[in-house]
């Protein structure tokens, strides 16, 4: 199965760099300890886990504000719950938010959505919780990005 993502995606748009990259994650033992190879990802099967980086620099001598990161999700992968992390900036944690609507609306877990049901044949709306496999996008919002600085952002997503 090849993704409908190149394994890297490279955008040099002024001001921010952003270099989106994917790496598969394999388990091996070494002398009895576990540990993880990364391997490109070029063809993947089912259940292959897959590291996505998304690397941005801000290419001007100023600083940038509010600056917005997104990891989008392939479809043809599902999110692996816990695996994008907060961003640790000084005294700062930036934790992800997800959209679970191609990218429409983003929160922090647990995320809800509203549906329609019918119950004893009255249709009611009710609120349910979105699992993590169908979140579509992850996102981090920077309040500052400083001249020339690099952040680097993780998420893991397996091959459906």
């Amino acid at each position: 199965m090849v993704l409908g993502l190149l394994p890297t995606l490279a955008q040099s748009a002024e001001p921010v760099k952003l270099t989106l990259t994917s790496v598969r994650v394999v388990q091996e033992n070494e002398g009895g300890q576990p540990r993880e190879i990364f391997q490109p990802a070029l063809a993947v099967k089912p259940g292959d886990v897959l590291e996505w980086r998304l690397e941005a620099e801000n290419t001007t001598e100023r600083p940038l504000r509010q600056v917005v990161l997104v990891i989008p999700i392939p479809r043809e992968t599902r999110y692996l719950e816990g695996s994008a992390l907060a961003l640790e900036r000084g005294n700062t944690r930036l934790l992800p938010m997800f959209s679970y609507d191609g990218g429409q609306t983003y929160s922090l877990p647990p995320l809800r959505r509203k549906i329609r049901v019918n119950e004893n044949g009255k249709e009611v709306e009710k609120e349910v919780e979105v699992k993590p496999e169908e979140y579509t996008h992850a996102r981090w919002v920077l309040p500052e990005l400083t001249p020339k600085e690099k952040v680097l952002l993780k998420l893991r997503t397996i091959v459906k």
